[in-house]
Protein backbone atom coordinates (compact mmCIF):
# COMPACT_ATOMS: atom_id res chain seq x y z
CA UNK A 1 0.00 0.00 0.00
CA UNK A 2 1.64 3.53 -0.78
CA UNK A 3 2.11 5.34 1.88
CA UNK A 4 1.16 9.37 1.93
CA UNK A 5 4.25 11.50 2.12
CA UNK A 6 4.14 12.89 5.95
CA UNK A 7 2.21 16.25 6.90
CA UNK A 8 4.16 19.14 8.04
CA UNK A 9 3.95 19.35 12.17
CA UNK A 10 1.99 22.47 13.03
CA UNK A 11 2.58 24.33 16.25
CA UNK A 12 0.01 22.98 19.60
CA UNK A 13 -2.23 25.19 20.79
CA UNK A 14 -0.53 24.97 24.38
CA UNK A 15 2.63 26.69 22.69
CA UNK A 16 0.78 29.35 20.10
CA UNK A 17 0.54 31.28 22.77
CA UNK A 18 3.77 31.66 23.03
CA UNK A 19 4.84 33.49 20.20
CA UNK A 20 2.83 36.49 21.82
CA UNK A 21 5.46 39.85 21.23
CA UNK A 22 7.83 37.78 18.94
CA UNK A 23 9.31 37.30 15.93
CA UNK A 24 11.68 35.82 13.53
CA UNK A 25 15.15 36.11 14.27
CA UNK A 26 16.32 36.34 10.28
CA UNK A 27 13.93 38.92 8.45
CA UNK A 28 12.00 39.98 12.10
CA UNK A 29 8.27 39.17 10.45
CA UNK A 30 5.90 38.82 13.28
CA UNK A 31 5.29 35.07 14.05
CA UNK A 32 1.89 35.93 16.18
CA UNK A 33 -0.99 33.44 14.66
CA UNK A 34 1.50 30.91 12.68
CA UNK A 35 0.61 27.87 12.51
CA UNK A 36 3.73 26.01 11.61
CA UNK A 37 7.28 25.71 12.47
CA UNK A 38 8.78 27.82 9.71
CA UNK A 39 9.02 31.86 8.73
CA UNK A 40 7.13 32.78 6.39
CA UNK A 41 8.79 35.74 5.08
CA UNK A 42 12.26 33.60 4.92
CA UNK A 43 11.48 30.42 5.81
CA UNK A 44 13.76 30.22 8.78
CA UNK A 45 12.86 27.35 11.29
CA UNK A 46 11.96 27.97 14.48
CA UNK A 47 11.11 25.91 17.92
CA UNK A 48 7.92 28.13 19.04
CA UNK A 49 9.08 26.60 23.19
CA UNK A 50 12.67 27.94 22.69
CA UNK A 51 12.89 31.64 23.22
CA UNK A 52 16.48 31.55 21.59
CA UNK A 53 15.34 30.43 18.32
CA UNK A 54 13.09 33.49 17.67
CA UNK A 55 13.30 37.62 19.00
CA UNK A 56 11.31 40.09 20.61
CA UNK A 57 9.36 42.30 18.41
CA UNK A 58 10.31 45.60 20.89
CA UNK A 59 13.88 44.69 20.16
CA UNK A 60 13.71 44.23 16.25
CA UNK A 61 11.06 47.65 16.21
CA UNK A 62 13.78 49.36 14.39
CA UNK A 63 15.46 46.25 12.38
CA UNK A 64 11.85 45.48 10.93
CA UNK A 65 11.70 49.59 9.96
CA UNK A 66 14.05 49.16 7.52
CA UNK A 67 13.38 45.68 6.38
CA UNK A 68 10.19 47.32 5.53
CA UNK A 69 11.65 50.56 3.68
CA UNK A 70 13.73 48.41 1.83
CA UNK A 71 11.07 46.26 0.52
CA UNK A 72 8.68 49.45 -0.27
CA UNK A 73 11.25 51.04 -1.86
CA UNK A 74 12.43 48.06 -4.20
CA UNK A 75 8.82 47.93 -5.70
CA UNK A 76 8.65 51.84 -5.74
CA UNK A 77 11.92 51.66 -7.71
CA UNK A 78 9.99 48.93 -10.53
CA UNK A 79 6.90 50.99 -10.36
CA UNK A 80 9.00 54.73 -11.27
CA UNK A 81 10.95 52.46 -13.86
CA UNK A 82 7.90 51.72 -16.10
CA UNK A 83 6.20 54.72 -15.20
CA UNK A 84 9.46 56.93 -16.95
CA UNK A 85 9.68 54.40 -19.58
CA UNK A 86 6.26 54.56 -20.91
CA UNK A 87 6.22 58.52 -20.59
CA UNK A 88 8.98 58.76 -22.01
CA UNK A 89 8.50 56.09 -24.76
CA UNK A 90 5.19 57.70 -25.75
CA UNK A 91 6.71 61.22 -26.33
CA UNK A 92 6.66 62.52 -22.32
CA UNK A 93 8.23 65.57 -21.22
CA UNK A 94 11.70 65.63 -20.95
CA UNK A 95 11.67 68.35 -18.50
CA UNK A 96 9.40 66.36 -15.88
CA UNK A 97 11.41 63.28 -16.46
CA UNK A 98 14.56 65.17 -15.19
CA UNK A 99 12.73 66.52 -12.62
CA UNK A 100 11.55 63.33 -11.13
CA UNK A 101 15.33 61.91 -11.14
CA UNK A 102 16.45 64.55 -9.17
CA UNK A 103 13.11 64.14 -6.44
CA UNK A 104 14.24 60.39 -6.75
CA UNK A 105 17.89 60.78 -6.08
CA UNK A 106 17.60 60.81 -2.00
CA UNK A 107 15.47 57.74 -2.00
CA UNK A 108 17.47 55.95 -4.79
CA UNK A 109 20.76 56.75 -2.21
CA UNK A 110 18.26 55.31 0.75
CA UNK A 111 17.46 52.07 -1.44
CA UNK A 112 21.33 51.31 -2.03
CA UNK A 113 22.42 51.80 1.36
CA UNK A 114 19.60 49.16 2.79
CA UNK A 115 20.57 47.18 0.29
CA UNK A 116 24.26 46.70 1.35
CA UNK A 117 23.38 46.36 4.76
CA UNK A 118 22.90 42.79 5.70
CA UNK A 119 19.53 43.52 7.94
CA UNK A 120 18.20 40.26 6.04
CA UNK A 121 19.19 37.19 3.67
CA UNK A 122 18.46 38.46 0.25
CA UNK A 123 19.25 36.12 -3.04
CA UNK A 124 22.38 38.11 -5.03
CA UNK A 125 20.07 38.27 -7.88
CA UNK A 126 17.30 40.34 -6.24
CA UNK A 127 20.31 42.47 -4.58
CA UNK A 128 21.57 43.02 -8.12
CA UNK A 129 17.94 43.74 -9.59
CA UNK A 130 17.62 46.42 -6.61
CA UNK A 131 20.54 47.85 -7.83
CA UNK A 132 20.06 48.22 -11.49
CA UNK A 133 15.90 48.87 -11.21
CA UNK A 134 16.99 52.19 -10.08
CA UNK A 135 20.25 53.19 -12.57
CA UNK A 136 18.16 52.12 -15.15
CA UNK A 137 15.27 54.69 -14.16
CA UNK A 138 17.39 57.31 -13.86
CA UNK A 139 19.11 56.64 -17.29
CA UNK A 140 15.59 57.14 -18.68
CA UNK A 141 15.31 60.15 -16.96
CA UNK A 142 18.56 61.84 -17.80
CA UNK A 143 18.53 60.61 -21.40
CA UNK A 144 15.27 59.64 -22.60
CA UNK A 145 16.32 57.18 -24.41
CA UNK A 146 13.21 55.20 -24.63
CA UNK A 147 11.68 58.02 -26.88
CA UNK A 148 14.68 57.52 -29.48
CA UNK A 149 13.79 53.74 -29.68
CA UNK A 150 9.77 54.55 -30.38
CA UNK A 151 10.64 56.98 -32.91
CA UNK A 152 13.16 54.48 -34.52
CA UNK A 153 10.47 51.88 -34.59
CA UNK A 154 7.86 54.75 -36.53
CA UNK A 155 10.03 56.41 -38.73
CA UNK A 156 9.15 54.78 -41.74
CA UNK A 157 5.30 56.03 -41.21
CA UNK A 158 6.68 59.19 -40.30
CA UNK A 159 8.73 59.54 -43.12
CA UNK A 160 5.59 58.76 -45.62
CA UNK A 161 3.62 61.48 -43.58
CA UNK A 162 7.00 64.53 -43.94
CA UNK A 163 7.27 63.69 -47.53
CA UNK A 164 3.34 64.95 -48.37
CA UNK A 165 3.86 67.73 -45.92
CA UNK A 166 7.20 68.63 -47.56
CA UNK A 167 5.37 68.52 -50.98
CA UNK A 168 2.80 70.99 -49.71
CA UNK A 169 -0.09 68.84 -48.09
CA UNK A 170 -1.37 70.78 -45.24
CA UNK A 171 -2.29 68.64 -42.33
CA UNK A 172 -4.31 70.23 -39.52
CA UNK A 173 -5.50 68.90 -36.59
CA UNK A 174 -3.77 66.15 -34.62
CA UNK A 175 -2.50 63.13 -36.27
CA UNK A 176 -2.02 59.61 -34.33
CA UNK A 177 1.20 57.35 -35.94
CA UNK A 178 1.31 54.27 -33.66
CA UNK A 179 1.26 55.12 -30.26
CA UNK A 180 2.48 58.52 -30.87
CA UNK A 181 -0.34 61.45 -31.18
CA UNK A 182 1.27 64.39 -32.66
CA UNK A 183 -0.66 67.51 -32.00
CA UNK A 184 0.61 69.27 -35.39
CA UNK A 185 2.55 68.21 -38.39
CA UNK A 186 4.38 71.41 -40.06
CA UNK A 187 7.34 73.19 -41.76
CA UNK A 188 9.48 75.26 -40.12
CA UNK A 189 9.42 79.28 -41.16
CA UNK A 190 10.97 80.00 -44.73
CA UNK A 191 13.10 76.05 -44.32
CA UNK A 192 12.93 72.87 -45.41
CA UNK A 193 12.34 71.20 -42.08
CA UNK A 194 9.48 68.81 -41.38
CA UNK A 195 8.59 69.01 -37.39
CA UNK A 196 6.00 66.76 -35.31
CA UNK A 197 4.69 68.10 -31.90
CA UNK A 198 4.72 65.85 -29.56
CA UNK A 199 3.88 68.12 -26.81
CA UNK A 200 2.84 71.90 -25.74
CA UNK A 201 1.03 74.51 -27.22
CA UNK A 202 0.79 77.33 -29.80
CA UNK A 203 3.96 78.49 -28.28
CA UNK A 204 6.26 75.90 -28.26
CA UNK A 205 6.85 72.22 -27.01
CA UNK A 206 8.65 69.14 -28.06
CA UNK A 207 9.25 68.63 -32.12
CA UNK A 208 10.35 65.56 -34.01
CA UNK A 209 12.01 67.13 -37.06
CA UNK A 210 13.25 65.75 -39.86
CA UNK A 211 15.99 67.50 -41.66
CA UNK A 212 16.80 67.52 -45.46
CA UNK A 213 19.33 65.00 -47.10
CA UNK A 214 22.77 66.56 -46.45
CA UNK A 215 21.97 68.52 -43.75
CA UNK A 216 24.42 69.46 -40.69
CA UNK A 217 23.79 71.00 -37.64
CA UNK A 218 25.41 73.66 -36.46
CA UNK A 219 26.23 74.53 -32.93
CA UNK A 220 25.35 77.68 -31.56
CA UNK A 221 27.67 79.01 -28.75
CA UNK A 222 26.03 77.49 -25.77
CA UNK A 223 26.82 73.91 -26.28
CA UNK A 224 25.24 72.10 -23.78
CA UNK A 225 21.61 72.33 -23.93
CA UNK A 226 19.22 70.89 -20.73
CA UNK A 227 18.94 68.46 -19.71
CA UNK A 228 22.12 66.81 -22.01
CA UNK A 229 21.21 67.56 -25.37
CA UNK A 230 22.64 69.55 -27.54
CA UNK A 231 22.00 73.25 -28.71
CA UNK A 232 21.78 74.00 -32.40
CA UNK A 233 21.01 77.57 -34.20
CA UNK A 234 19.32 75.99 -37.46
CA UNK A 235 17.27 73.23 -36.56
CA UNK A 236 14.20 74.69 -35.64
CA UNK A 237 12.12 78.01 -34.77
CA UNK A 238 13.93 79.17 -31.55
CA UNK A 239 15.64 75.79 -30.33
CA UNK A 240 16.36 75.48 -26.91
CA UNK A 241 18.03 72.26 -26.68
CA UNK A 242 18.67 69.40 -29.43
CA UNK A 243 18.80 65.55 -29.30
CA UNK A 244 20.49 64.18 -32.43
CA UNK A 245 18.45 60.86 -33.29
CA UNK A 246 20.53 59.57 -36.18
CA UNK A 247 19.46 59.72 -39.82
CA UNK A 248 19.27 63.53 -39.95
CA UNK A 249 16.05 62.93 -37.11
CA UNK A 250 16.34 65.48 -34.29
CA UNK A 251 14.34 65.97 -30.99
CA UNK A 252 13.46 69.46 -29.94
CA UNK A 253 12.11 71.55 -27.80
CA UNK A 254 11.18 75.08 -29.09
CA UNK A 255 10.98 78.11 -26.39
Amino acid sequence: MKSSPPALSGIPESSASSLEGRCCIECAHDLRGITTKTCPECGRPFNPDDPRTTGTIGTNRYRRWLIGTSVLLYYASWLALLSSFVYSAIGGDWLLLFLLAIASAPFILLQFILLALPLQEIAWRRRLVGFLVPLVSLSICVTNWPVAVSLRMHRTAMAKIADRVANGEVISGPTRVGIFRFRQIRMSRGKDRVGFQLNGGAGGGMFVVRTPPGFVPEFSNWRTGFPLGSNHRNIWDNTNWTQNLGDGWFLVEQD
